[in-house]
């Protein structure tokens, strides 16, 4: 009897420990081999109402975060001999052939032969670009017509993109986010479904190691697309925003992260910044989650640095630098 008693102890005993996970593997020190890292340079808000916080989470607490992550390399595009002429090109390919008037020593303006005008300000370097088509001219525009659905609006607009060479492998087409506007005297504001004229496409990075990757506007990504039923030479198309930075994730260091009641701290304190206000123009904030992301600046950057996001009620959000400031510089 105790024999078998024994076997059937050591058979469970083994059966229990495989159901076991095994303990994690530590991680290695983070090397911080980039060394002090600059600031991460957010756009400036203004306009803004004297915010408070309140933290309103289920549990009353807020999620522990990893103690550290990656800070990737953004190395950026030089001076190419032949960025001229294959800018000449591409712009042709969408139908801009006449010769560019040059802003800067890189970036140029492209103008329209047809009669409704459109533009394409590009940088010959990086390929980002902007293109408006002058719809407030176009009789067609002030008719009170309904934009395309949302499957229809990232059709038309990844459509344009891939003419474009521009819709990249690291683009995440199943994040996309379409937002309804109408034409209010001129300018392009939010509205539902049935009082909206023009749709805008945002697409937005794919996750690195499984972590999002956020423009400075939580709402509104670094490459989006405003798109219409309008009979232009552009498949509808009246803008686009595409700013496009190279991140190389082969090329990386590891760095130590703020725990996330500093980050609060930090929030609470004003240092945060605000991403979305969303619908809270009385400033009473409910921050109801936290997460790690990574900050897409829409401005030339050298890394690409993790922030720590808290996320309120009415679309709200917040980004609070994730690397400790000993470790930046000044």
């Amino acid at each position: 009897i105790s024999l078998v008693a024994l076997i059937f102890l050591r058979a469970s005993y083994i059966t229990i420990k495989k159901m076991i996970p095994p303990k994690p593997k530590p991680l290695p020190p983070p090397n911080m081999a980039f060394g002090k890292l600059p600031k991460i340079q957010f756009p400036e808000k203004t306009n803004l109402p004297q915010i408070t916080y309140r933290l309103d989470t289920i549990s009353g607490t807020l999620p522990k975060l990893a103690s550290q992550t990656k800070v990737f390399f953004t190395p950026k595009p030089g001076a190419n001999l032949l960025a001229w002429d294959k800018t000449k090109s591409w712009a042709k390919s969408l139908g801009f052939t006449k010769e560019p008037q040059e802003i800067s020593e890189f970036d140029y303006r492209f103008v329209s032969e047809s009669p409704s005008k459109a533009t394409i300000e590009v940088n010959v370097n990086s390929r980002n670009f902007s293109f408006n088509y002058d719809w407030k001219n176009d009789l067609a525009s002030t008719a009170q017509q309904s934009p395309p659905t949302a499957e229809q609006s990232i059709s038309q607009a990844g459509s344009f993109l891939q003419k474009a060479d521009s819709l990249t492998e690291d683009i995440d087409t199943t994040a996309t986010k379409v937002i309804f506007l109408k034409n209010d005297s001129g300018n392009l504001i939010e509205a539902p479904f049935p009082e909206a004229n023009f749709s805008r496409v945002n697409f937005f990075r794919r996750p690195i190691d499984e972590i999002k990757v956020l423009p400075p506007d939580s709402k509104n990504s670094n490459i989006n697309v405003v798109v219409s039923f309008l009979k232009n030479n552009y498949q509808g198309i009246v803008e686009i925003r595409y700013i496009h930075n190279i991140v190389s994730q082969e090329s990386f260091a590891t760095y130590p992260v703020k725990t996330v009641n500093q980050a609060w701290s930090d929030l609470i304190g004003g240092k945060g910044f605000i991403a979305n206000l969303g619908n809270n123009t009385e400033g009473t904030i409910a921050i109801r989650n936290a997460y790690l992301a990574y900050y897409d600046s829409d401005k030339p950057q050298n890394f690409l640095q993790p922030i720590i996001v808290f996320e309120g009620d009415r679309d709200f959000s917040a980004y609070v630098p994730a690397i400790a400031d000993n470790l930046t510089l000044e």
